[in-house]
C-alpha cells in the first residue's frame, strides 16, 4: 500500500504550536508572579518590577493566543513541509542574534546612539528593507527610544563617544 501523491501532507505542526504557546505563558505567568516580589517605589512611581511584568503579561497573552490558534487548527492539514525555515531564513535568524551580541559588546564603547541606529539600519536590510527606508526607520527608532529611556524614564543610556 503506497501513499497517494495527492493528499494533503500531514504533520504534527500544530502540536509545536500548542507545546510552545504553553511554555511561553507558564513562562509569564512564572515572571509576573516572581516581579511581585520586587519592592515598590513611594508616591506611586514606576518601580523595577514595571517592564518585566509588562513582558511577562505579553508572554502570557501571545502564548495564549497560540495555543487557541494551535487547537483551530489541530484537524486541519499540514501546510508543505518544505515550505519551512529556509537556509535563508535561519542565516537572518543568526544575523539577529548577532546583532543582539553586537550590541551588547559595542555600546559601552561607541554609545547607544551610534551602536543602535548602525545595528537597527543593518538588521532592517538584511531582513529585506531599502536602504533609505532602512536609514529613516532606524533613525527614527533610535530616536524614539533614546527619547523613552532617557527624557521620559530617565534611564541612562550608553554614550560611548558623545559622552
Amino acid at each position: 500500500m503506497t501513499a497517494d501523491p495527492t493528499a494533503a501532507p500531514t504533520g504534527i505542526p500544530w502540536r509545536h504550536d500548542l507545546v510552545s504557546g504553553l511554555l511561553a505563558a507558564v513562562l509569564g505567568a512564572a515572571v509576573v508572579l516572581h516581579v511581585r516580589t520586587f519592592p515598590e517605589l513611594p508616591d506611586g512611581q514606576p518601580g523595577p518590577a514595571l517592564f518585566p511584568s509588562i513582558v511577562g503579561g505579553l508572554l502570557v497573552l501571545f502564548g495564549l493566543v497560540l495555543v487557541v490558534r494551535a487547537v483551530l487548527a489541530r484537524g486541519e492539514p499540514a501546510a508543505d513541509p518544505d515550505a519551512g525555515i529556509t537556509g535563508r531564513g535561519r542565516l537572518r535568524a543568526l544575523a539577529v542574534l548577532g546583532l543582539v551580541v553586537g550590541y551588547v559588546l559595542l555600546a559601552e564603547t561607541l554609545g547607544f546612539l551610534l551602536t543602535m541606529g548602525v545595528l537597527l539600519f543593518l538588521l532592517m536590510w538584511l531582513l529585506g528593507a531599502r536602504p533609505l527606508v532602512a536609514v529613516l526607520a532606524a533613525a527614527a527608532t533610535t530616536g524614539f527610544i533614546l527619547l523613552v529611556f532617557e527624557e521620559l524614564l530617565l534611564v541612562p543610556l550608553p554614550q560611548g563617544l558623545f559622552g
